[in-house]
């Protein structure tokens, strides 16, 4: 009687449901990887565009023309100056001031004395002036005077420096002076009633610059 024993046999439906799964595995793996492919390439899309032209925009700047008695080069005035004054003695005159150009603009001014004797007018503080904004003049010669109107300068002694501020916050205030816009100022000047006799047969002349400025600001 023979001792050999039969080996054990291998069911066939095992090795099936490997193979089997080993397949569908990489059956998976190609049906992802071809998903991936078709998305990857259904991202690429044509858009129309449209396009509009903005033209005709320009750009133009304004002038700057501030005139006194219409006149834009230095004028010279005879009217406000006195001769043979003494303590008292005040003269003045009424100038127009106009914007001549296109653009909005305020002004401030400066002045002082000039000449041989304007440092001994100055140091004695003899000369006094004044400047309204909308005044009227009334009398005449050494008798002559400012009345009315909005005071800008109330009285203010002049120097020997023609540099010196005299309406140093930008005017008009409320508004400014729109083109082809005037504004009068009445300038007064007084030889103070206790002037020192010391300037007697002196003389001094008064420079006064108005500058206008595109600075609108309040």
């Amino acid at each position: 009687m023979s001792s050999h024993r039969a080996s054990p046999r291998r069911t066939p439906r095992s090795t099936s449901r490997r193979t089997t799964v080993r397949g569908s595995g990489r059956l998976r793996a190609l049906l992802g990887l071809g998903l991936v492919g078709v998305l990857a390439t259904t991202g690429t899309f044509a858009f129309w565009t449209d396009d509009v032209a903005i033209t005709g925009t320009t750009f133009t700047a304004g002038t700057l023309d501030l005139q006194v008695n219409d006149t834009d080069t230095s004028i010279s005035t005879t009217t406000l100056g006195m001769a043979v004054m003494v303590p008292g003695s005040t003269s003045a005159e009424v100038l127009t001031l106009k914007n001549n150009g296109t653009a909005p603009l305020k002004w401030t001014m400066t002045g002082g004395l000039t000449g041989t004797d304007a440092a001994a007018f100055g140091t004695a503080g003899a000369l006094a002036l004044t400047v309204s904004a909308g005044g009227t003049r009334s009398g005449s010669g050494n008798s002559a005077t400012c009345s009315g109107g909005t005071t800008l300068v109330d009285a203010v002694a002049l120097t020997a420096t023609t540099t010196t501020g005299l309406v140093t916050t930008r005017q008009p205030t409320a508004a400014a002076m729109a083109a082809a816009g005037t504004q009068t100022l009445c300038f007064q000047v007084t030889l103070d009633a206790a002037a020192p006799s010391s300037l007697q047969g002196k003389t001094a002349s008064a420079t006064f610059t108005v500058t206008g400025t595109s600075d609108v600001s309040p």
